[in-house]
């Protein structure tokens, strides 16, 4: 038979390939390929406490909130605490803060916190003989005493107060750390197995006699003497310093400090004796020898002492207290400007010629910090003013490690923490060699969480996170996709969403309001669990895989599958061409090409 004529009205012919598509082997064409690789996000190398932020924000937008609880707990003991304390360094460096708001990192982490509290202590199993004493029951010493424990340690802590909480409990006020939290707390730890010998008083060198009964001693005493105002008149009765201040109130006892307060300083001690003086009926006005905006103060405690009506007196500084008639003293001070910088990288108060003024006050609250005890360190162990410590916090003193304010940390509960869970791994690994066993590298940058604290899980080797091809590299706004996000607007507390708006209330008693308003109620409400949940969505999970599927669904070479199990993704290189439309479209960051033959 012969084949029909071609004629302008039949169809035009067509190829057909006889075979599969999959014969075409486009991945011969590509000279770059696409790798999977999970990078660290800038909340979880910014955390002092060493916590994988991302990682349980993760787990809570799968709804897997057992695991991450499981994931907060191997890096913090007590987000109840920091959750209401922290000064949450994650929010500022968090990448959503670029495209609309960082996530509410301390409000997520306070509800895990109050779930935490509700739940059985761990059951903390004993796998050493060994015993390790600490000494001092503030965070740093609660950090390392648990993690330690965790570690399969008895643990001692030994406390010079009849209660412990160490700073925790006498130095910031309930309206910002509720004492029932803090009980249920250390509760917590005791039936975890922890034990406490409060009224215990460790000093004159005995950490290093403690080493007759264990095997490390942790020395975490916390920075407790206030520095001097080093001016004329400071022996007045009417001045007093701040911490001990707080404590007084904290002890439940109410100091009379009359109507005029004059708090000087610039950091939270002195935020705190402010407020704390509003709540007990005074005017109080803070007299600071910088601007605001070299506060060391946390940034939020200040907005709120602002938003209650707590005057502020910056650049000026007091340069003598003088003796008034019955009850009053008066403080001179002389007006500053900023000069150079200072080794604090901050510009340096300088007298100005602007001359002197004077403020009343009943009461003068020091507040310009504080130093460490180190009573309990054998004298080889400190320097004058903190203790000598290497980077797992030993001391040149065999057996005894040191951590917290004592150690010259940044002075904050977030650095506390971390800086106790750096101690426990170094008592572990010193321990542990001793016995002979096998410990991990002593690579500590490989524990770091990219120059950020050192993780508990890269230590143990137990990191429940499945990461792809990991590397310490932190993920910029730069690498991620924003437009597959959608803004959405942060969660806030109830308080919060009154929206006050927050101004300096400027120079003097008068500006101040009346404070018989406020009390000692925990100021901030937080959020529900379903706020917290919420927010935790919000979370962009920056320069980790999260399984969106956009590169399965948008690679022009369907060369991209889901592995068994659901746990990543497998690229047939054999049809991926390397156009790089994967790694352009990943909203985290978490795809880069890498040459062919790396």
């Amino acid at each position: 038979m012969s084949e029909p004529a071609v004629t302008h009205d039949s169809p035009p012919r067509i190829s057909v390939s006889s075979t599969s598509t999959l014969a075409n082997r486009t991945g011969s064409w590509k000279y770059i390929r696409p790798r999977y690789q999970d990078g660290v996000a800038p909340c979880n190398a910014r955390c002092p406490t060493g916590v994988d932020v991302e990682g349980y924000m993760n787990l809570l937008r799968e709804g897997r909130i057992a695991d991450a609880l499981d994931l907060v707990l191997r890096e913090n003991p007590m987000p109840a605490i920091t959750g209401r304390v922290c000064h949450h360094p994650c929010e500022l460096a968090c990448n959503r803060a670029q495209y609309d708001d960082p996530v509410a990192v301390h409000l997520v982490e306070r509800e895990m916190g109050d779930r935490v509290l509700s739940m059985p202590p761990p059951v903390l199993r004993r796998t050493h003989t060994e015993k390790v004493a600490v000494v001092g029951s503030g965070p740093a010493g609660l950090a390392c005493a648990y993690h330690l424990a965790r570690l399969g340690y008895g643990v001692t802590v030994f406390e010079e107060a009849a209660k412990a909480g160490g700073m925790l409990r006498q130095g910031i006020p309930d309206y910002r750390l509720p004492r029932d939290i803090l009980d249920r707390q250390i509760r917590w730890f005791s039936d975890a197995g922890i034990e406490f010998r409060c009224n215990t008083r460790i000093a004159g060198e005995y950490a290093d006699k403690l080493l007759r009964d264990y095997a490390a001693v942790f020395v975490a005493t916390g920075a407790h003497r206030s520095r001097p105002l080093g001016v004329t008149g400071e022996d007045s009765p009417r001045v007093m310093a701040g911490l001990d201040f707080l404590k007084a109130v904290n002890r439940g006892e109410a100091p009379e400090i009359g109507r005029r307060v004059v708090v000087v300083g610039g950091g939270n001690t002195a935020i705190d004796c402010a407020r704390t003086a509003l709540r007990l009926g005074a005017t109080p006005v803070v007299l600071y020898r910088r601007t605001r905006q070299e506060m060391p103060a946390i940034a939020a405690e200040v907005d709120e002492a602002m938003r209650e009506g707590i005057a502020f007196e910056f650049l000026a500084a007091p340069r003598a207290v003088h003796h008034l008639q019955g009850r009053q003293a008066g403080v001179e001070c002389e007006r500053m400007v900023l000069g150079e910088p200072d080794a604090s990288g901050r510009r340096r108060p300088v007298p100005s010629n602007a001359g002197t003024f004077s403020i009343l006050a009943e009461t003068v609250l020091t507040a310009i910090g504080e130093e460490p005890g180190l009573e309990a360190l054998p004298l080889h162990a400190a320097a004058p003013d903190q203790a000598l410590i290497d980077e797992l916090g030993a001391t040149p003193a065999a057996g005894i490690w040191a951590g917290g304010d004592a150690a010259g940390i940044e002075r904050t509960v977030s650095d506390a923490l971390g800086s106790g869970k750096v101690a426990a791994i170094g008592i572990d690994r010193a321990i542990r060699t001793r016995n002979g066993e096998e410990v991990p590298p002593n690579d500590i940058a490989e524990l770091r969480w990219s120059g950020g604290n050192i993780s508990m899980s890269r230590w143990r080797g137990d990191d429940p996170v499945q990461r792809h091809g990991a590397t310490n590299e932190v993920v910029g706004f730069d690498r991620l996709n924003t437009a597959h996000f959608v803004h959405v607007t942060r969660q806030r507390e109830a308080r919060d969403a009154d929206h006050v708006t927050v101004e300096p209330v400027g120079t003097a008693f008068e500006r101040a309001t009346d404070g018989t308003a406020f009390d000692f109620g925990e100021v901030n409400p937080g959020l529900t669990a379903m706020q917290a949940l919420e927010e935790a969505r919000r979370c962009l999970n920056c320069g980790v895989c999260n399984q969106c599927e956009l590169c399965l669904i948008l690679c022009p070479d369907v060369a991209i599958t889901r592995q068994e199990g659901g746990t990543g993704f497998d690229i047939d290189l054999n049809y991926c061409k390397g156009c790089g439309v994967c790694a352009m479209e990943c909203p985290r960051g978490a795809i880069v090409m890498t040459r062919e033959g790396l």
